[in-house]
């Protein structure tokens, strides 16, 4: 069984289901009213990987939901969104005989097949750190390449089709496996922009898991004030 997506997102506890809400902020960085859109809520089997996110308006009312299932070593195998109960996209892969992926596509709300990736590779921890891009018409698009410490993203590069940067990035995190810092580069014909977001987490619950993280712009303004509520599983 491979890690599961609690270790690889940083949480902790045996977690079944979270709540994430979205705040404004005004002008001093103080959070304000509660952001129409979206609430989103993950959920997790007892295995600790993802089955279910949902987004839901303020109201409530569920806007878009997204149902995962597993491969049998615990690998991430398909997504599939709807919105009004109508799928709009979906995602599968597929594994070799050694249990890594192979393959992987994605699909549009009709099934057809958008784009697909191969020459997938993955590190010790099962993170996927490379892959080609081709369209539904097997030209080659783009490459990607990401570089991890142990379940930790610290960086991606993004490739055009003639192996030109398309864009780029980095990651800090703080002792507590937190992301603090992501910096994003951008490159076109005509310029280079970079752009910096970094992240303060102001409160956490008893397992050690945020439950408040600030969003501040490159130019230190807060941006965007997200709560957290976790629901744990009851030791029998």
């Amino acid at each position: 069984m491979v890690n599961s997506d609690l270790v690889s997102e940083n949480l902790k506890g045996d977690i079944s289901v979270y709540e994430e809400t979205p705040y404004k902020t005004d002008s001093t960085g103080k959070m304000g009213e509660m952001d129409s859109c979206c609430i989103s809520v993950a959920e997790y089997d007892e295995h600790g990987n993802g089955i279910k996110n949902t987004s839901k308006d303020s109201k409530g009312t569920v806007t878009s939901e997204t149902v995962i299932t597993r491969h049998t070593n615990g690998l991430f195998k398909s997504a599939v969104t709807t919105e009004k109960g109508k799928t709009t996209s979906s995602f599968d892969t597929r594994l070799d005989e050694n249990g890594k992926y192979n393959w992987a596509g994605a699909l549009d709300s009709n099934g057809k097949l958008d784009v697909y990736y191969l020459e997938i590779t993955q590190d010790e921890n099962d993170n996927v750190t490379g892959w080609k891009q081709y369209d539904k018409d097997s030209i080659f698009r783009q490459s990607g390449e990401s570089v991890y410490d142990k379940f930790l993203q610290t960086s991606f590069t993004l490739k055009d089709s003639t192996g030109k940067i398309k864009s780029s990035g980095t990651y800090k995190y703080n002792d507590k496996g937190e992301q603090t810092e992501m910096s994003n580069t951008t490159i076109t014909k005509d310029s280079t922009v970079i752009r910096v977001t970094k992240y303060t987490y102001e409160s956490h619950d008893e397992m050690g898991n945020w439950t408040q993280r600030t969003t501040w712009d490159d130019k230190g303004k807060a941006t965007r004030i997200a709560k957290r509520v976790y629901t744990y599983r009851k030791k029998e």
